[in-house]
Formats: structure tokens, sequence, C-alpha cells
């Protein structure tokens, strides 16, 4: 096996670097004196090393940051100033075949203070993911302002799937998805999705309002590695209302629409292909993607028909007893291929389990422009030509960073 961490390692370097150099301008060694100990355990059934496992300390309120590696027993003494922080370990490794195990962990609001002991000790148990072939590479949502109207335009929303891999893929069969609640929960909320008696999010992700999969019969739409799919909610050229939008008819181009379903969305433009919706709740005439904290991902429906899946997942909300709006279809975690998770505030709660996603992206607001984007790891070269590899670690506040436009925008 080969520990695959090369990314992330030139990541922490770059953090650890900045750090020093607050350290020395910033903090005396007494500011420094709170020591947070950190072990680390594998989850039951795998044997992999602990020594190297890769951390990361935030305190979302003062923006510092401190790193650390654990050793040979999977424990690391990180010192720290006071603060109450957010911690993230993980640890990759890949084996013959090209599978990639990541494993992922994390602990919230640890708290060092002037009334605390001047040691804390933080145990973290890892949960273990696979890497698929097709990753979330970016996701646009929040809009930009218009300079014909001086208001914000957000109907030009979209995601981009890529193939990360080095071998062909295949959309046929695969699904999209929204997370409910559509927005993260704030306030020191939780989701309304945890298991009962504690603050642990279900093994299952819940798909609200409606779920979209890819038609074809197997292998009839090819995504070859270093491919990308676009995926929009209106897929018309938005840059005839909105010069500072994007233009998402493109023939090509996929769009999650229905002429009945979705009838309160722009009809596509000629060539843009369309998803099938296999299952819908409620009332609207339109997907709803939120403008500012969404959390989506992509799925398998695990060899059953969608109607069968549909049937076999159905769920009633729990804060919803009496209404079926806001119904869901409960998606085993271990179905999910991608997903990411968006933030309006670095305090907002979590919706995707750490499996899935152990962080957040996050934009600097609605109108902003701005898009989330996954980080190039490395340019390959092989005999498949040249392509870019993308981070992935299933943190997305490792793997994702803000560009001020959107990549499909054309200036």
């Amino acid at each position: 096996m080969k520990r695959v961490l090369s990314a992330f390692i030139s990541l922490i370097i770059i953090l650890s670097g900045c750090m020093k150099e607050l350290r020395e301008n910033a903090f005396s060694e007494e500011s420094l004196s709170s020591v947070i100990n950190i072990e680390v355990g594998m989850p039951a059934g795998y044997n992999f090393d602990l020594d190297g496992v890769s951390l990361l300390l935030n305190d979302p309120v003062s923006g510092l940051s401190f790193s650390g590696k654990t050793d040979i027993d999977g424990k690391a003494s990180i010192r720290v100033a006071h603060g109450s922080y957010s911690i993230t370990a993980v640890v990759k490794y890949s084996e013959p075949g090209g599978l990639i195990y990541i494993f992922n962990g994390s602990a919230n609001k640890v708290r060092v203070t002037p009334a605390d002991a001047n040691v804390i000790n933080v145990k973290m148990d890892l949960n273990a993911s696979v890497s698929g072939q097709i990753v979330i590479k970016e996701a646009y949502y929040g809009g930009a302002v218009n300079p014909l109207t001086g208001k914000t335009y957000s109907n030009d929303k979209y995601v981009i799937l890529y193939n990360n891999s080095d071998e062909i893929a295949y959309l046929d069969s695969l699904c999209f998805g929204m997370t409910d609640p559509y927005n993260a929960p704030t306030a020191g909320k939780l989701s309304p999705w945890i298991k009962p008696g504690t603050t642990e999010l279900r093994d299952s992700v819940p798909a609200v309002s409606m779920a979209w999969i890819f038609p074809g019969d197997g292998d009839d739409n090819i995504l070859r590695p270093g491919e990308e799919v676009v995926i929009s909610m209106n897929a018309i050229d938005h840059t005839t209302i909105s010069p500072n939008s994007v233009n998402l008819g493109r023939a090509g181009y996929w769009a999650v629409y229905d002429p009945i379903l979705t009838k309160g969305q722009a009809a596509p433009e000629s060539g843009v292909k369309l998803l099938k919706c296999f299952w819908k709740v409620g009332t609207s005439n339109q997907y709803s993607f939120s403008l500012a904290s969404p959390a989506f991902f992509i799925f398998t429906l695990g060899g059953k028909s969608p109607e069968r899946f549909a049937q076999d997942t159905y769920t009633w909300h729990p804060n919803q007893p009496e209404r079926r709006t806001f119904d869901c279809l409960m998606i085993d975690k271990r179905l999910i291929i991608d997903g990411v998770e968006c933030f309006r505030e670095a305090t907002d709660s979590k919706r995707l389990r750490p499996e899935i996603d152990n962080g957040y992206a996050m934009t600097s607001g609605t109108g902003s422009g701005q898009s989330v984007h996954r980080r190039m790891e490395k340019v390959v070269t092989d005999e498949l030509g040249t392509r870019t590899l993308y981070m992935d670690t299933n943190n997305s506040t490792l793997d994702f960073e803000i560009r001020n436009w959107p990549s499909l925008k054309i200036n």
C-alpha cells in the first residue's frame, strides 16, 4: 500500500509556515502555553498505519490555524493560543488497482481559555470512505450583481462533474440530489436528520424536493479521464440578461429540467441534454438550489430501478409529520460517490456526514460572483494525454478554493 498525501502535505506546509511567522510576530511563548493532545483511531476492520495523519486546528472566529501530524501510535501534541477550535484529521492510502481509501475525522468546539486546563485531550475516531472516479469540480450558486439592474442575478446556478481518474467513466444511471435542509443550520441549530437521542447525523443523507438521474443503458454517456460535464438549473445563455453571467445553453451541457415537473424553469436551449426526474415531492414547479449554502451530492441506486429505489427510501420528514411537502429520499452513505457542503459562516452546522464531506466550502456571500472550485493537485501526462488531477480528501475545506469568477465565465 502507498500513502497519498502530497497535495495535503503541501497545504499543511504552507499553513505551518504562515503560523510560524504569526507565532514569532504576534504571540509570546506564554500565549502558546496551552496544549491539545489529539489521538486518532482507525475504524473497525481497517489496519492502516496511524503514523503521519495530518491534523489541522482552526478557530473560525479569530482565523487562527495550527497544524501537526500524528506519531506511530496515532497521537500528537499541538501548542495553541486560546480559542475555540475545529479539528480535522485526514490521511489517504492507495492500493493496487487504483483504489483510494480516505480516512477523515473531526472534533468541534474544542475550547482552551484562561479558565480551562492547560492541557486538553481529544480522541477522534476516523471514518472510512473510498474515492470515486467522478468528483464535483465546481459549484456556482450565489449569482453576481447585474450591472444593468444593480441587483443580484442568480438564475445561472450550475455544477461541474469531472472524471478525476485514469479510466473511462459512464454517467448512465448516476444520480444528483440536494440535501435537506436547503440552507445550512445556523446559530447552533442541528440538522433535523440526526440519530435519536444524539447529535450525530444519520447514516443516510436526505435528498429533498426532486431526485435526478442521467439516462442511458450503461455505456451511452462516456466521460473520459480529464473530461467534465456541466449540470445547470436553467440551461440558457444568461449573458443576454446579465453581462456578468454565464452561457449555460451550450450544446452538450446538461440540465435538471422536465417540461411538466419543472415548467417554472427556463426551457433549455437546443442541444442541451436532460437529466430525468425520477422522484418528486410537493407542488413546486422548480428545482430549488440554495443560493446561500447548498449541500449536494451524486449517488448510485445500488442496482435498483429508480422506481424501486424511490419506494424503498421514501421517508417522512421528522419535523413535518403531517406535511408531505418536505419528505425525502434517504440515500445510504455507501451509495454516495461525492458530495459538497457549502456554508454561509464557518459556525454553520453540517448536513453531510464526515465520510462524504468532512469540511465545507464557502464564498464571501450572495451576489459576489464567486464559485467554489476544486484545488489542482497536479498535472499528469501519460498514454492518455495531459490532464489535471484535482484534490480529493473528502474534505471541502481542504479540497476547494474560491474563484472570483466562475470558470465558465468568458471575460
